[in-house]
């Protein structure tokens, strides 16, 4: 067990707590553990382009990408390392449709122009990473949404999303069986066009490709100032600039960033843990999930499951209040979930790996209309940001998106529209709802079976 579990077993968290801040190493995600990524030197020279991206997280790196492919001049700058912030952390599941349309209306063409491109590019992460020979433990093996009870809303969902293009299976008992080897769910469906991806490569995976395609890429350089320099735009960070026609924030929140302070009023923060069990035997992994098909459960999804190339359970959830470095705490919930389910798990030793927390930005304090957003900050200043729980999907769509219509000249063209930065009302309140309140009542309802 590591210094940092030892910590959260103990209930001693440090001073600042990074636990409940989400900053805590991106090194103690279970996506990094493996790995040791391309680490880009600091800018320390004043550059030109034509267009300068801040953040190299997954939507970042999708957008420099698609920029660099369509000949425009690139530089990517990021206050740390590629994915080291929320695109390193997440569950890593590829979720290929949304909650619900009815906020799409607000969006230009009424949400069409965004549904098009969504069924478009329902295979985008895997389309990616085969397109530019990324090895990011990517399985296409679809995403399964299952409930304990007969659920006509996910059946109603299911026809809605067939009837748009989407590939989706409606499930009984006897078709879940064989897959998840439990007989707990009833009703599930399952998404064929989703799966699993590890993040922190596939980001790293596409900025990778976009310095092939011409991008420059530079870390450890937060921004400091972002000023009018004559008609162009200066990024100013510690030891360098970058001089552009164009700057596109990309940033997990815009939280601590001294200029354009309006966009962290954009959004409602919301804290999430992360959970990786050691490697588990091949006969235990044919029991809980023999396909690696990427899990979710109906409704509190409480307990997202993928199972990684080396065998690791992964899962995610809402800490509780004053308890994110609880590590113990959170994977007793997931081992007693996991054992009501799977029964034939008994008392076989499955132990934590690693644990980590991390910070997601939403648009919305009602989850189901939390999507991303295309902001224009000031005439020639852009901002993608408040991807939430959507960021492994979207992310890299969006990005493309934003890159074809800024390559063109046209930023209004983005199927997310381009609106200007509004402050939201009260953006603590969804965490503290969510922490506090239904979070801790899904997990009774789970303990007890009254899902």
């Amino acid at each position: 067990m590591t210094q940092q579990h030892i910590e959260a077993v103990c209930g001693r968290p440090a001073a600042a707590d990074p636990y409940e801040t989400g900053s805590v190493p991106v090194e103690r995600s279970v996506w990094s553990l493996d790995h040791t990524p391309p680490a880009y030197r600091r800018l320390d020279a004043d550059l030109e382009a034509d267009i300068v991206v801040v953040g190299a997280g997954v939507v970042g790196a999708s957008l420099s990408l698609h920029l660099a492919e369509q000949g425009v001049d690139t530089v990517l700058i990021d206050a740390a390392q590629p994915a080291d912030a929320a695109s390193g952390r997440n569950a890593g599941h590829v979720q290929p449709y949304l909650l619900s349309l009815e906020p799409l209306e607000a969006l230009p063409g009424k949400g069409r122009p965004l549904l098009d491109c969504l069924i478009e590019n329902r295979n985008i992460v895997f389309d990616l990473c085969a397109r530019h020979a990324i090895d990011a433990d990517q399985v296409h093996s679809g995403l399964l949404e299952v409930a304990r009870k007969k659920s006509p809303e996910l059946e109603t969902k299911a026809q809605r999303w067939a009837a748009l293009g989407l590939e989706v299976e409606i499930l009984g008992p006897e078709r879940l069986r064989p897959l998840l080897g439990t007989e707990r769910y009833v009703s599930g469906t399952l998404w064929r066009n989703g799966g699993c991806v590890n993040p922190f490569l596939f980001t790293n995976g596409m900025v990778g490709a976009a310095i092939d395609q011409g991008a420059r890429v530079y870390g450890d350089s937060p921004a400091l100032a972002c000023e009018r320099h004559g008609g162009r735009w200066k990024l100013r960070t510690a030891s360098g600039s970058v001089l552009a026609d164009r700057v596109v924030l990309c940033t997990n929140g815009h939280v601590g960033a001294g200029f354009h302070p309006q966009l962290a009023r954009t959004q409602f923060p919301l804290l999430a843990c992360g959970l990786a069990t050691r490697p588990l035997p091949q006969a235990l992994l044919e029991l809980i999930n023999p396909t690696r098909v990427a899990l979710s459960q109906h409704p509190a999804g409480l307990y997202p499951m993928v199972v990684d190339g080396k065998g690791r359970l992964i899962t995610a959830t809402i800490p509780g209040v004053g308890r994110a470095h609880r590590s113990d705490i959170h994977f007793r919930y997931f081992l007693r979930h996991l054992r009501r389910v799977h029964p034939e798990v008994g008392n076989l030793r499955i132990e934590l790996e690693t644990y980590w927390t991390g910070m997601t930005h939403n648009s919305s304090a009602v989850y189901e209309r939390a999507y991303p957003k295309f902001y224009r900050v000031e005439e020639g200043v852009f901002a993608l940001m408040n991807f939430g729980s959507w960021g492994n999907q979207l992310g890299p769509m969006m990005g493309m998106d934003v890159a074809r219509a800024l390559a063109a000249d046209r930023p209004d063209n983005a199927v997310l529209g381009c609106e200007r930065p509004a402050e939201v009302r009260f953006p603590g309140l969804f965490s503290t709802k969510l922490r506090r309140f239904l979070i801790p009542a899904a997990r009774l309802a789970d303990r007890f079976d009254l899902v």
